[in-house]
């Protein structure tokens, strides 16, 4: 496992939250997961964005890599209109949990052919030009729970947009 933190170096080596990555894309650089042995990524509190961290957005999540905060209200990864948030392509055995997304102007989420486990997410404050300003799900079946999907915006499915899609939802708040 590694750890990511705003007060981190991209010099250090991750392998605690003293030596912390600053980047989530320095973290994913890093790592060699596999199957049977996926790697958690710790989140410390605090926002991972272009401004403050440099983060590079999209993020693009790998197979077998989970993305753990230390709760949605203290743990914000914000694209800051940049670019959407987090895509996860072609992957297996992911799990995000304990934070927010927000600013993502290619939406907040976007999987496809991929089906990640979401808990205790919120994803909002996101748009998208076309569709899935919150989240967008292409052959994906994620399972969402207590997930709040609030304030994206698109032409077409603003909040979550489904396509060929059956996700699991349970404790899932969709608004505005």
């Amino acid at each position: 496992d590694v750890w990511v933190s705003p007060d981190g170096d991209d010099n250090n080596l991750g392998t605690s939250e003293s030596e912390a990555f600053l980047t989530i894309g320095r973290a994913l650089e890093m790592i060699a997961p596999e199957d049977g042995d996926p790697i958690t990524i710790n989140l410390t509190e605090g926002t991972f964005a272009p401004s403050i961290t440099g983060e590079e957005f999209p993020i693009l999540m790998i197979s077998n890599v989970n993305l753990i905060g230390q709760g949605k209200e203290v743990t914000i990864i914000d694209a800051e209109q940049i670019y959407g948030v987090i895509y996860i392509h072609n992957c297996d055995n992911n799990t995000i949990s304990d934070l927010t997304l927000t600013g993502g102007s290619g939406g907040g989420m976007n999987l496809y052919s991929s089906n990640p486990i979401l808990t205790h997410v919120t994803i909002s404050n996101n748009e998208a030009e076309y569709s899935g300003g919150g989240i967008k799900l292409s052959s994906s079946n994620p399972t969402l729970t207590h997930v709040t999907i609030a304030n994206n915006t698109a032409n077409y499915g603003g909040g979550m947009r489904l396509d060929n899609s059956d996700p699991i939802l349970t404790h899932v708040t969709i608004s505005n």
